[in-house]
């Protein structure tokens, strides 16, 4: 976890937040990050941005990048894929504010700021 992806606190001040991700339907060790411009690599592993620590998520699942406010989503070869509202994605997709993404056992929300 680093200055660019970190829990949303109460107080703090979130006002360059771009993106929020959000766990909608388990605990893990954070249910929320802010995203701003960047890439935020996504597994079970401590060293990545977005931990989902589960054995359903691979070690290296995927990547989340936001550039210039477009975003996408890459998928790292993972063994269980990425979903995108339902679909599963092929390589990367355009994420866009509502979209749902499963990645093994969590759904999460991705929220334009």
């Amino acid at each position: 976890m680093d200055d660019h992806t970190k829990p949303i606190a109460a107080n703090g001040d979130n006002s360059t937040v771009k993106f929020v991700l959000n766990v909608l339907n388990q605990s893990s060790r954070s249910s929320s990050w802010m995203l701003n411009e960047g890439n935020y690599t996504i597994g079970r592993l401590a060293e990545h941005e977005i931990i989902l620590d589960d054995v359903t998520v691979s070690r290296n699942h995927g990547k989340i990048t936001i550039e210039s406010g477009n975003s996408k989503i890459i998928d790292n070869n993972s063994t269980n894929g990425i979903y995108i509202n339902d679909l599963l994605i092929k390589d990367s997709s355009e994420l866009n504010s509502g979209d749902k993404i499963q990645i093994g056992k969590f759904l999460l929300l991705f929220t334009k700021v």
